[in-house]
């Protein structure tokens, strides 16, 4: 008999058709979703795996014809493009170790009730949200500061910013109290505590963080124009692709075949190029993302919310 009261009726477990049915839509739904976000990339890897001439511009292109890997091999064969891929590297892991340490120290003193003048200074963080200046007088102030042609250009001016401070500190503001006290009264300093507790508990918003700073900083491109363009020692991966595709349309060679102006033999087109230059640009990311996405829902619902 007791053994019959606890099991459970299993009207209790089936679903209803209302629910069945809202559960097979919401697949579909999301079927199509993947397959709406994921075509344009596979579409962009086939293009780059193909022939010019095989390239369908008015359908789906599924499959390359015949496989090649001579878009890849004009990119790859230029010179000065490991030089560039490690400053890309470099200025990514530098930049965003940096902005890390700058925002997680400011977001922690903004959360620290007896700080002087709290208020003023976040009032005073908020105004670049909504005004800038412009281009001219950043680079007015870069030039004054030194900073052209260096490496620091790429780092300092993105080692803070006031929207992933605010994420960061709404974060912080949801760990529990409770925990400081403790540390505080056996005598622990405000740094002990942010390292030993508070980062720890911060992974979450960290990992967000990091991962929106590894793309900025993996994709920008401008900066190195504006600032360092006349060192090639300081060229990045994605400034030499552009000026890559640069060299391609005016030398001539849109079309199945021929050499550009650096003796390089093309047998790609310039969407071809383009598109291998799209997925070597991508792939980093992509490989980074796996590694990351489990932080990145939270950290930025909790982030977003608290506070």
């Amino acid at each position: 008999m007791g053994r019959e009261k606890e099991q459970v009726p299993m009207s209790y477990l089936k679903k209803s058709t209302s629910s069945k049915i809202f559960d097979v839509c919401n697949t579909l739904f999301m079927i199509m979703f993947c397959i709406t976000i994921l075509f344009p990339l596979w579409d962009v890897i086939v293009r780059s795996l193909s022939r010019p001439q095989d390239i369908s511009y008015m359908s789906l292109n599924l499959i390359p014809k015949k496989l090649t890997l001579d878009a890849y091999e004009y990119c790859l064969e230029n010179e000065g493009l490991l030089g560039a891929v490690f400053m890309s590297v470099a200025r990514t892991a530098v930049g965003t170790v940096i902005h890390l340490c700058v925002v997680s120290l400011a977001a922690y003193a903004l959360t620290r009730p007896k700080m002087p003048f709290r208020n003023l200074i976040q009032t005073y963080l908020l105004i670049p949200m909504f005004m800038n200046a412009g281009i001219i007088p950043t680079y007015i102030n870069i030039k004054n500061l030194g900073l052209t042609n260096s490496f620091w250009v790429y780092v300092l001016p993105t080692s803070f910013t006031i929207f992933n401070c605010i994420i960061v500190r709404n974060y912080f503001y949801s760990i529990d109290k409770s925990m400081e006290e403790s540390a505080s009264i056996d005598g622990a300093s405000q740094f002990k505590i942010f390292r030993s507790i508070i980062l720890p508990l911060s992974k979450p918003v960290l990992a967000t963080v990091a991962l929106w700073q590894l793309v900025g900083q993996w994709n920008a491109w401008f900066d190195n124009m504006m600032y360092n363009s006349q060192n090639s020692k300081l060229l990045t991966l994605q400034y030499m692709l552009r000026r890559m595709m640069e060299r391609l349309n005016t030398s001539g060679t849109s079309g199945v075949s021929g050499v550009d102006a650096m003796g390089v033999t093309v047998d790609a087109s310039e969407d071809t190029v383009k598109a291998a230059i799209t997925v070597l640009v991508v792939l980093p990311i992509v490989c980074v993302y796996p590694f990351i996405q489990k932080y990145f829902v939270k950290g930025i619902m909790v982030g977003a919310v608290k506070g």
